[in-house]
């Protein structure tokens, strides 16, 4: 039990460590991208809206939370059959323990058409709001660094990214968060050393193969890691495969690198909605005092013209 504590503490506490990464994490990530890479602003080359809710560890007082929320799609007319900037906006809360930080970030993507390909150069640009009520902990022993409560702090960043999509395929890098902000040490009470964001880096790619006229397949992969010269987090990457039915249900299962497993189901429910929900399994000290990690997401797609979107844009996850 001592354990499981130790890994709670240090998921709360983690900004007063030497680094953090500031990142969110979804088990749906295939749904998700915009949050970890700017350049994938319109490729559905529709106007989209996104929302997760994410609830790990269920059962453990304190555990995190996330939601997220976001929208984006191509500027200017919908009958031109290809748009070159796009935009995008996410916020994103993510909640452990007695800390909250909510990111609000802005997306730009310049889109290149080279046949039946798109290129994508995209740029974000916002800020990370963090808040840390350290008055509500019943510590055993006071540290000197909590020496008061930190308030809607204003960490700003921004950060590119790239992405290359076709019919079956897409590969995309970035750097979401360039900059690894220190805490202001004179307001808040923390050295400068103390409370450092983590500068990260996605690396995503994913393939269709069709099997049949109903049935694909579809492997994907996002890999993370946050580092710099003197201190990393150590490399997490999730493998996904995806059972794809009639362009309308995807079945999945995703393997995490930090030792867990996830189950994920995903319907098209109309040609503008659709709604997934996935399940994580994790195979760690935590297994025995939680009752999993529940994550739901729900989008909606400005379809305009039906005759122009007859098949649904669920097999085009990226």
């Amino acid at each position: 039990m001592k354990s499981i504590y130790k890994i709670l503490a240090l998921a709360i506490l983690a900004p007063l460590g030497a680094l953090a990464q500031s990142y969110p994490h979804y088990t749906m990530f295939m749904y998700n991208k915009l949050i970890y890479n700017p350049a994938y602003a319109g490729n559905k080359n529709l106007t989209t809206v996104n929302a997760t809710y994410r609830n790990q560890w269920t059962g453990i007082q304190g555990a995190p939370r996330n939601f997220s929320v976001s929208v984006d799609g191509p500027v200017g007319s919908y009958m031109k059959p290809f748009r070159s900037v796009a935009l995008g906006l996410n916020v994103n809360n993510e909640s452990i323990g007695v800390t909250d930080n909510t990111n609000i970030m802005a997306y730009y993507a310049y889109r290149i058409q080279a046949g039946n390909t798109v290129l994508s150069m995209g740029l974000q640009a916002g800020v990370a709001l963090y808040t840390a009520r350290y008055s509500e902990l019943n510590a055993l022993q006071q540290d000197a660094k909590l020496m008061g409560d930190i308030n809607n702090t204003m960490l700003p960043n921004f950060g590119p990214g790239i992405y290359w999509s076709g019919e079956r395929f897409y590969v995309g890098a970035s750097v979401p968060n360039l900059l690894e902000n220190y805490y202001d040490k004179d307001r808040k009470g923390l050295t400068n050393r103390s409370a450092r964001q983590l500068r990260s880096y996605y690396v995503s790619g994913g393939y269709v193969i069709p099997v049949s006229d109903n049935f694909k397949l579809q492997p994907q992969v996002l890999a993370r890691y946050a580092g710099n010269g003197t201190y990393q987090l150590p490399f997490n990457a999730d493998f996904n495969l995806s059972f794809i039915f009639y362009d309308r249900l995807m079945l999945g299962a995703t393997y995490r690198s930090d030792n867990s497993l996830a189950g994920v189901v995903h319907v098209q429910a109309t040609n503008s909605i659709n709604i997934g929900y996935s399940y994580d399994y994790t195979a760690s000290e935590l297994n025995g005092y939680n009752n999993g990690t529940h994550e739901v997401t729900l989008g909606f797609d400005f379809v305009r013209d039906n005759n122009k979107y007859t098949n649904p844009r669920f097999i085009k996850t990226f």
